[in-house]
């Protein structure tokens, strides 16, 4: 996987020591966003069940999502529609910050900090900002797999992943930083108050 369970929350990491960089968070550069950009309709062209998929995927390795969701333990997650429904979400999601804002850095900073904000109305369901933690995981595995599934120059293929997982570590942590910058203003600076999943 490229060394992306070293990078969750933004932690660096050289990859394989080959001279291709790191997945660490920070500002997306012109040939990163290039790649994905690019990219983007062959990945959904070789697995267009993609985001259902890795939505289907985060919620088989967490029961406390499937709580959230209100599936039961022995119920599968593809048969709750309602959870199901937000993969076609997610992609949507995805699509406007990679096709319609091109990876614009200010556009996806501020979507995607508006977006980590609500999931804030969702902590009394169960939400928990670890559950980021799996979703990031299962979808480096998946796009991992999806673009070993069809790039065969090794080199070029460890280059797309890595750009990749640098775009999804980037639109995580800024989900993050939307959804601790409002717990903190509802926490009001509160003694004792704790950040939910901090």
């Amino acid at each position: 996987m490229m060394g992306l369970l070293s990078t969750i929350r933004g932690k660096k990491e050289t990859v394989i020591g080959n001279g291709i960089g790191s997945a660490q968070v920070g500002p997306l550069n012109a040939k990163t966003k290039k790649l994905v950009i690019q990219e983007w309709p062959r990945v959904l062209a070789q697995c267009p069940e993609l985001f259902t998929e890795i939505w289907h995927k985060s919620a088989t390795r967490s029961t406390s999502i499937k709580l959230a969701f209100g599936i039961a333990e022995n119920e599968s997650p593809m048969q709750n529609a309602a959870f199901l429904g937000l993969s076609s979400t997610i992609q949507a999601f995805f699509y406007k910050l990679i096709i319609t804002y091109e990876l614009n850095d200010d556009q996806v900073r501020e979507a995607c900090e508006q977006l980590g904000a609500r999931h804030v109305d969702f902590i009394s369901r169960g939400f928990n900002s670890h559950f980021w933690d799996i979703f990031l995981v299962c979808m480096a595995e998946k796009i991992d797999e999806t673009l070993s599934s069809y790039m065969i120059e090794e080199d070029k293929k460890n280059e797309m992943i890595l750009a990749w997982q640098r775009v999804v570590n980037c639109i995580v942590h800024q989900m993050r930083n939307g959804y601790s910058d409002r717990r903190k203003q509802q926490l009001g600076g509160s003694k004792g108050g704790a950040n939910n999943g901090f």
